[in-house]
């Protein structure tokens, strides 16, 4: 998709402004969370705490992006642009801080209260707690009070937070496809793949 096509800039916007290029990502996104979610879980420390291993904090980073991707993609769909005259221009008025409760409130999604929380708290996860040690300001790193947890770690994401994050994901995928989904099916086929230069790749053959 990045390669076929008359120049890099009309693929940009041909792309940019698909929204099925947008689903395309959001199946990417969520197929290498669940990967990390097969491998990884939370459990209970001998001191009877829940804990959580780091690498599920990457899950949630990507779970986050994927539901940014859907909100893009239903914007897409109600007829607007991401990109325009060669820019990207992205949704008008949603900041570049990854604030999905801000996002989705401008292509008109509306979360339940407990899936607005969980919203506020994914965000961190893309912004610096999914990738980086710190945030950009100490304000953010600050614990969070979590109804039934008392007050967490900002890197910690429950079991229920992740199932949030997929009905989310389920109800926006529902909004956009008009078709009422409960589950994401699994990748792997050769759809999926990104390929090499197939010209390059031809020619480095013949040389073998």
């Amino acid at each position: 998709m990045w390669g076929d096509g008359d120049t890099p800039s009309k693929n940009h916007e041909r792309w940019g402004n698909h929204w099925m290029a947008w689903s395309y990502w959001i199946f990417v996104l969520e197929d290498a969370a669940r990967t990390i979610g097969e491998q990884s879980h939370h459990h209970v420390a001998q001191d009877g705490e829940v804990v959580m291993p780091a690498v599920l904090a990457v899950r949630a980073m990507l779970l986050g992006y994927a539901i940014e991707c859907a909100m893009k993609c239903s914007w897409i769909k109600q007829g607007n642009k991401m990109v325009k005259n060669g820019k990207f221009i992205g949704v008008p008025g949603a900041g570049a801080d990854h604030n999905l409760v801000q996002l989705g409130k401008i292509v008109g999604f509306k979360p339940t209260p407990r899936e607005s929380d969980v919203l506020t708290r994914l965000s961190k996860f893309i912004r610096f707690a999914g990738r980086y040690p710190i945030a950009k300001h100490p304000d953010d790193m600050a614990p969070r009070e979590i109804d039934g947890l008392g007050k967490v770690d900002v890197g910690f994401f429950s079991k229920a937070d992740f199932r949030s994050c997929l009905s989310i994901l389920n109800k926006l995928m529902t909004a956009i496809s008009g078709k009422k989904r409960r589950t994401f099916q699994p990748l792997g086929t050769q759809h999926y793949l990104i390929r090499a230069d197939r010209a390059a790749l031809g020619k480095k053959l013949n040389r073998q």
